[in-house]
């Protein structure tokens, strides 16, 4: 019986999907899949695994039990053109004799842009470039943000009343939302870098901000914003986690001391009382820190708000009615409804009696998708688009 070609959107769809296995675990660098296909099947599967290791194309190539020689890889961006941590992609595929390179989007690193697609064609690789570049933009908006900004990517997750409340007037908080909704913020956590509190946080609810309710072996690092030298030391996060917690204050104190005798990093950021968030984002930028999850408290959050470094938000809200003063974001807010933040890409699911919504509050997709329609016309063919 005669077999079907392969449909390139499909198979892109799947590197796609191959690309979030790494998401966590490659710090500063993007996540990729591939695929090594011939016309009818897929023979390999490869995702960039750790920070430093192996590129997405490597591992498909590497792992493909049959020759390479005249065979199809399609991979989620644009391979690499210069040496970093490891060797250039591209001469790994034109050695192993890929005919075809199917590419989701262009690379917005402005070390490799275009350059890959390039070397590929000057080597005798046809090259075509616009499979799923919707999706392929999408996984890697955090990584855009950093090559052009040298900033982290900030999302916000809140578990919060149907009146916007994330605790009661005695300050109980557990639990609010369900277990199913717990369940998913654990796995937003085991996708990140960092967790973020203020110590009012810390010294209330003493988190221990790890991953627990999923089968993980990611352990993000605790940030814990502390201008004033107020954390409590009897808390779990220092019992339990100090060689993650990465502790954030104005001037040396007492409990900067302690806790820098415990193993944890002290940032030390200056000020009288008031931290600078943007110093802050330099120093986890330096700590090569990618994605860091907000999880409150609401004087905290709306800081971040304040500054405009908010880059997506995540809430759960649950159908009950608590009142009081304890709101999910706080801060001076915006002076006007047209200046409030109006979340882009909404997306909303249901977990038991919660309602989940996600949207976005900045967009670094566009420009990845302008990029990658620009250089279209450069490559073997025009390439269909996702939403064709």
């Amino acid at each position: 019986m005669e077999k079907n070609l392969l449909n390139p959107l499909d198979v892109m769809q799947e590197c796609a999907q191959l690309a979030l296995l790494g998401k966590g675990y490659t710090k500063t660098n993007p996540v990729v899949g591939a695929v090594v296909a011939n016309q009818t099947e897929i023979l390999s599967r490869g995702w960039h695994q750790s920070f430093g290791g192996p590129h997405a194309e490597v591992n498909a190539i590497d792992s493909c039990l049959v020759p390479t020689e005249g065979l199809d890889l399609y991979v989620t961006l644009e391979p690499c053109s210069h040496q970093g941590k490891t060797p250039p992609c591209v001469e790994k595929i034109v050695s192993s004799g890929i005919k075809r390179v199917f590419i989701g989007v262009v690379d917005p690193n402005p070390v490799n842009a275009g350059k890959g697609l390039e070397y590929l064609k000057k080597h005798g690789v046809e090259v075509y470039v616009g499979y799923m570049e919707d999706l392929c933009a999408s996984i890697i908006e955090d990584f855009a943000k950093y090559i052009t900004d040298k900033k982290h990517y900030y999302t916000f997750k809140t578990a919060q009343s149907l009146d916007g409340k994330i605790a009661t007037s005695t300050g109980d908080s557990k639990w609010i939302t369900s277990k199913a909704s717990r369940e998913y913020t654990h796995y937003m956590r085991a996708v990140s870098d960092a967790i973020l509190v203020g110590v009012g946080t810390v010294n209330a609810d003493d988190p221990e901000l790890n991953v627990r309710h999923i089968k993980s072996d990611r352990d993000p690092f605790k940030i814990v914003l502390d201008p004033n030298g107020r954390m409590l030391l009897d808390r779990k996060l220092v019992k339990n986690s100090a060689d993650k917690l990465i502790y954030v204050t104005c001037n040396d104190n007492d409990v900067s001391d302690k806790l820098n005798g415990l193993g944890a990093d002290i940032i030390t950021l200056g000020g009288d009382g008031q931290l600078d968030l943007n110093k802050l984002s330099d120093e986890l930028v330096k700590r090569d820190i990618l994605n860091v999850m907000i999880e409150g408290g609401g004087k905290t959050t709306g800081k971040f708000f304040d500054a405009g470094l908010v880059d997506k938000v995540n809430m759960f809200i649950a159908p009950i009615l608590l009142g009081g003063d304890t709101v999910s974001i706080a801060g001076k807010g915006v002076a006007s409804v047209a200046e409030g933040y109006r979340l882009k890409e909404i997306q909303t699911k249901q977990f038991e009696s919660d309602l989940y919504i996600s949207g976005k509050v900045t967009d670094f997709k566009q420009p990845i998708l302008d990029l990658t329609e620009y250089v279209r016309g450069c490559c073997a063919c025009g390439c269909s688009r996702d939403d064709d």
